[in-house]
């Protein structure tokens, strides 16, 4: 997420806009081709060329299933910019996007490393609206690029438009404040549809005059995924999740340690199991076949706010063990206590 200190602008950096210095107004110069041996990346052509970054332009290249075809796309940002996809998509209205493969940019005419969108050919050429004139692209030819390359006089643009992925530290939009970054999620959306579908569906109301008019609709939408994953997100450790009891998909885990020689645990923990299920507890019982370490593991990792061991050596002395997927502390209960402990953690807990 990008936002705003000052002015209280946010947007996630999906659709983030950042303030853009005027651009200034040049003649244009006449195109010069010039020899650019090992320079494939920005920083080896504007070193090379003595040229800031911002006079250079990326080529990115990408194809795009537009209206059921797919189409090669040829998109340019300023040299010193990062492309934003999202708002690619978007510009071109795409289904699918797709990095194009090295056979298909040299099929539109371009070369990889030394791309330009002169001469390109079936290309949807997009161009990030900060580009300006006399700016350094490739030739399309191995070791060389082009001086002072002009939209509209040396090439086309079909789209121009803003590409510009937003960083941290680029001016707001609004007020030219640095933006700050942040990690986020989007638990909902809100979306104005307008009267897109009101018009297809000829719903309409009478306004003030008696005049039917379409219904301008919205709606909105909460992720019930999202959701996990942002509880997720702020409760869990290195070995999994720590579910909050007021969300977790069950209060209490038993695992069952049967060891090589059973001495009853399994059919003390199902006696158990059932007595909690009576008492109102929902309950995961773990009696798989595997090793104690396996199924702690597990158990961490899944994250069931309490977890009941029962082993041979408690149950010798008619106790399980109690632990807290929070906290580091295992205690012993005795099986006739086991219920009604487990109901007051369970109440502690939130």
């Amino acid at each position: 997420l990008l936002l705003c200190a000052k002015c209280g602008y946010n947007a996630n950096r999906q659709v983030a806009t950042h303030r853009r210095e005027a651009i200034k107004a040049e003649s244009a110069k006449p195109l010069e081709k010039v020899a650019t041996p090992n320079c494939k990346t920005i920083e080896d052509v504007a070193s090379f060329l003595n040229v800031p970054q911002q006079k250079t332009a990326k080529a990115v290249f990408f194809v795009g299933t537009i209206a059921g075809e797919e189409k090669f796309i040829f998109a340019l940002v300023r040299g010193d910019s990062e492309l934003n996809e999202t708002k690619l998509t978007n510009a071109v209205k795409a289904q699918t996007l797709r990095p194009a493969t090295d056979a298909e940019i040299v099929a539109a005419g371009a070369v990889p490393g030394y791309a330009s969108p002169m001469a390109v050919t079936d290309a949807l050429v997009v161009v990030d609206e900060a580009i300006g004139a006399n700016f350094v692209s490739g030739a399309n030819e191995d070791g060389y690029h082009c001086l002072n390359v002009n939209a509209g006089r040396d090439f086309e643009a079909d789209i121009v438009t803003d590409l510009v992925a937003v960083e941290r530290g680029m001016p707001c939009p609004k007020c030219e404040m640095p933006l700050d970054s942040t990690r986020g999620i989007e638990v909902g959306n809100i979306f104005k549809l307008g009267t897109k579908y009101s018009d297809s569906m000829g719903a309409t109301v009478l306004d003030e005059t008696g005049k039917a008019r379409p219904l301008v609709m919205g709606c909105y939408g909460i992720g019930v995924g999202r959701l996990l994953a942002c509880i997720i997100e702020a409760h869990h450790d290195d070995h999994g999740i720590v579910w909050p009891m007021s969300v977790a998909p069950f209060d209490v885990e038993i695992v069952v340690l049967t060891g090589r020689k059973p001495a009853g645990e399994l059919k003390a923990a199902e006696k158990l199991y059932g007595e909690l299920i009576a008492a109102g507890l929902e309950v995961l019982l773990d009696d798989r076949d595997e090793r104690a370490g396996v199924k702690f593991n597990d158990a961490d990792l899944i994250g069931i706010p309490i977890r009941l061991t029962v082993g041979s050596r408690g149950l010798s002395k008619g106790q399980v063990e109690l632990k807290l997927r929070h906290a580091d502390d295992r205690v012993d209960v005795a099986l006739d206590q086991v219920v009604e402990r487990v109901r007051a953690e369970k109440a502690e807990l939130r």
